[in-house]
């Protein structure tokens, strides 16, 4: 773990302190970048039940951070991330981890922007279901420190189907230690420290990376030249609809799904 970068920017440099100094309660760490499309329903689906809500932003061509402003409420702490991270797939790892412009470096500087024991990863483009917040809470307060779930891949502009790779993974709820951290990997960052605790068996939200217009927003982080790389081919291979979805919905998304065509 990284606590200065190597840039020598000091206002970016991560707080050593940031585990010692936390108060108990759920925090939302939101990275951000280009998140319009899905932004207000992900924040309206998790604001009842976190504590507060970090959005760290990265530089945006769209308007992200005026649709979070939206919501006017004192737990969304908007927290301006100035640099572009290295892009995602094969030679990930080549960018040195202390590098403002490494993902875990990002990661790990979001982390420490929040303030509660226990942390919760969440995107831009996950909305979660109505349950979870209350399931979470009931865990926490009964003295789990690391909850485990998953979700499920939505990939058709009228939000029906389900993709080829159905299931979302994320890294769920953690309790902040001095061992929690992300590192470079050789795709993408990886946690450490976290390990797996109490599953959740239930889809937990639904992921609409792939269910976004154009393509270039879900593809923001990827290299040039991405087209041409295997990796990344039988990667988009997840966006093509493989399955009529029988589930669930999130409050906050049944009005898209209600107004979709048949």
């Amino acid at each position: 773990m990284h606590f200065r970068n190597r840039e020598g920017f000091p206002d970016w440099n991560i707080p050593e302190d940031h585990v010692t100094r936390r108060t108990v309660g759920l925090s939302a760490m939101v990275r951000l970048k280009d998140e319009e499309t899905w932004i207000a329903a992900c924040l309206a689906s998790i604001l009842p039940w976190f504590d507060e809500i970090v959005c760290v932003i990265q530089p945006c061509t769209d308007a992200t951070e005026q649709v979070i402003r939206t919501f006017d409420d004192p737990r969304i702490v908007v927290a301006p991330y100035p640099f572009d991270s290295h892009p995602m797939g094969p030679g990930h790892d080549a960018c040195p981890a202390d590098s403002v412009y490494a993902s875990a470096y990002y990661y790990n500087w979001a982390l420490a922007k929040t303030t509660r024991t226990h942390v919760c990863k969440w995107d831009g483009d996950m909305v979660a279901m109505d349950w979870l917040g209350g399931r979470m809470r009931g865990l926490i307060g009964g003295g789990t420190d690391r909850i485990s779930f998953h979700g499920i891949n939505i990939v058709s502009d009228d939000l029906r189907y389900v993709g080829r790779a159905a299931r979302c993974p994320t890294d769920g709820v953690y309790r902040v230690t001095p061992e929690t951290y992300y590192e470079q990997g050789p795709i993408t960052q990886q946690s450490c420290g976290i390990g797996e605790g109490y599953v959740l068996k239930r889809p937990a939200f639904l992921h609409f990376k792939w269910a976004r217009k154009p393509l270039a927003s879900a593809t923001k982080q990827w290299p040039k030249g991405w087209e041409t790389m295997p990796h990344f081919q039988a990667f988009l291979k997840q966006r093509e609809p493989a399955r009529f979805y029988t589930g669930e919905y999130p409050s906050a998304v049944k009005p898209l799904v209600t107004l979709a065509p048949a």
